[in-house]
């Protein structure tokens, strides 16, 4: 995955185009789509039963949803069309998760909205997990992607999923992107990458990304009270900090995606936009 990544901003570099300037004429987003409304039984859309390699229990497991490309493009005639112009796909869950992924990376895949666990009576469809001190279930709903490696960050997999809404490129990162580049601003450039595949979802940075876990940039950035060697410990095991996390390690990422983790970070805190994207007062 960090070698995808490294390629991703490459491939940008050599357009001779920033991250947001790339994705610019994405079109505007769309209404969002509130699912308990989207998929009542009147939907017209069918259920269908997959079995996943399931990135919440860690085992197989079966489940019955709706498909999530068929809800896109009943909703929207032209989202294939949006989509070939770098849109994203942006989930939000009951409790502030809200990651968001690639909008034609979504639209090929074979993503269910699951809406019950095959293996649970009808009364009672959902198997408790524990989150943090808490044991919570996926309900109302929880999107599971068939044939797909958990450990792919690409493709999210959120529960409690109660949202969908398309936006551009601008309108999801505008004010989270780096502006710096060249030197030191190239392992920015690369750590923001970093940072929306794998932190974004929970995390925010300039108040873009989700309400799950704390923003990192304002007012205070993360790097002003934490020191760098403890933020690459904890991005690799949180538990070592916290017991009963909610945070993930993260065995994916090497030394170097953390380094240029900590450079976007870093180069944040001359960055900041605490509210309408307008700077934030001194």
């Amino acid at each position: 995955m960090a070698e995808t990544l490294r390629r991703v901003f490459i491939a940008l570099l050599s357009l001779g185009v920033g991250l947001a300037a790339a994705h610019a004429e994405a079109p505007a987003g769309r209404a969002p789509i509130d699912l308990r409304k989207a998929l009542a039984s009147d939907s017209g859309i069918a259920p269908q039963d997959v079995t996943v390699n399931d990135q919440t229990y860690k085992r197989p497991m079966r489940y019955r949803g709706y498909p999530l490309a068929e809800l896109l493009r009943r909703t929207w005639k032209d989202v294939d069309a949006v989509a070939a112009q770098g849109a994203e796909l942006v989930f939000r869950a009951a409790d502030g998760y809200a990651p968001s992924m690639d909008l034609a990376k979504a639209l090929k895949g074979k993503a269910v909205i699951a809406f019950r666990d095959l293996a649970r009576p009808e009364g009672d469809p959902w198997e408790p997990f524990l989150q943090g001190k808490a044991r919570i279930t996926p309900a109302p709903y929880y999107l599971v992607w068939p044939g797909i490696d958990p450990a792919d960050a690409t493709y999210k997999w959120p529960y409690q999923l109660v949202e969908i809404e398309i936006q551009s490129f601008e309108q999801r990162y505008g004010a989270a992107v780096p502006k710096s580049a060249g030197g030191a601003g190239d392992g920015a450039r690369r750590g923001f990458l970093v940072f929306k595949e794998n932190c974004m979802g929970c995390h925010s940075v300039n108040l873009v990304g989700g309400d799950l876990a704390p923003e990192l940039n304002v007012p205070k950035n993360v790097t002003e009270y934490w020191r760098p060697n403890d933020i690459r410990a904890l991005v690799r095991d949180a538990a070592t900090f916290r017991a009963r996390t909610k945070m993930p390690s993260f065995p994916q990422l090497g030394s170097a995606d953390i380094d240029d983790l900590l450079h976007y970070l870093a180069a944040m805190k001359t960055q900041k936009i605490c509210d309408a994207r307008k700077p934030c007062p001194n």
